[in-house]
């Protein structure tokens, strides 16, 4: 896109029309003469965040899913470093998590929803991707959601990859060996999405890797509006999966294709998706790799 364009759809970066900000530089909510919204990303130091810059592109405008965030562009403009995605009208999941008293809170079924869904985009991106990215940078911050509360992963600029065959002449390639950090961080996110605290802060009061005999031991720390709905044992069932994530011995931790499969099994059948998509097929008892394809 040039410059020009985003220029103008943010007002000229109007301090107005910032959403937020972070490491390597500040979102913007901008509009098109179309009337499209869009996010827009202005890098602080295009030098310095330059791998940043290009993951994005590699990862983002290669690939299409639908719990991963749509990029529609970029700018580099003299000592510009601009990137254009989808706007998400919900914004971060952590916003959501951490309500402020006037605000409403996630109920059961969206937090699922949300859970299987991060779930889906990580293994998709771990197991049938190409380039078998890990994200490496997973969190609340970091799931964006849209009008339908489906989640979209966002802020690829840490993420490696788990092929080294793959020639790279943008010196944008570094691997791993596993994805298992992704598996403990989205451990971690369950168990924020179940407390509305951090696993670091939960693990101030409990002892996480213990839980998952008794996962009743947890249960005072569940989000008071999860209680008396009469989803206790469905909380304790997705505690028993965190606690499987966070395990501290990477080989320990299931891939996040088993860690999908889990949940499928549990709570699939009742999670079609919304629009009728049949891309994935939520009611089988267990997924494929080529049942997470979703292009």
């Amino acid at each position: 896109m040039k410059f020009n364009e985003v220029r103008d759809a943010t007002e000229c970066f109007s301090i107005d029309n910032a959403i937020g900000m972070g490491k390597i530089g500040i979102m913007y909510e901008g509009r098109l003469p179309n009337g499209w919204n869009l996010a827009i990303k202005r890098l602080f130091d295009s030098k310095q965040y330059k791998r940043q810059f290009l993951l994005e592109i590699r990862i983002l405008g290669k690939y299409r899913h639908r719990n991963i965030v749509p990029l529609l562009g970029f700018c580099v403009e003299k000592n510009e470093r601009i990137l254009v995605y989808q706007f998400m009208s919900n914004g971060r999941l952590s916003k959501w998590l951490h309500p402020l008293e006037s605000e409403v809170t996630l109920k059961w079924p969206q937090r699922i929803k949300i859970a299987l869904g991060v779930a889906r985009g990580l293994s998709w991106l771990h197991h049938v991707c190409s380039l078998h990215v890990v994200h490496l940078n997973i969190s609340s911050e970091c799931v964006l959601l849209d009008q339908n509360f489906e989640p979209k992963l966002s802020n690829f600029g840490k993420a490696k990859f788990l092929n080294p065959n793959i020639e790279d002449g943008a010196s944008t390639m570094f691997y791993v060996s596993d994805g298992k950090k992704d598996v403990h961080d989205f451990g971690s996110l369950l168990f924020e999405l179940l407390t509305g605290k951090t696993l670091k802060a939960l693990s101030c009061s409990f002892n996480i890797t213990n839980l998952s005999g008794n996962p009743s031991n947890i249960f005072n720390a569940i989000d008071e509006s999860l209680v008396g709905e009469g989803f206790e044992n469905e909380v304790c069932t997705l505690i028993k999966v965190a606690c499987k994530c966070v395990q501290p011995f990477a080989d320990e931790r299931p891939t996040m294709l088993e860690v999908y499969n889990m949940m499928i099994d549990i709570w699939g059948e009742r999670h079609r998706f919304s629009d009728g998509s049949d891309a994935l097929n939520l009611s089988i008892s267990s997924a494929s790799v080529d049942e997470i394809v979703e292009l």
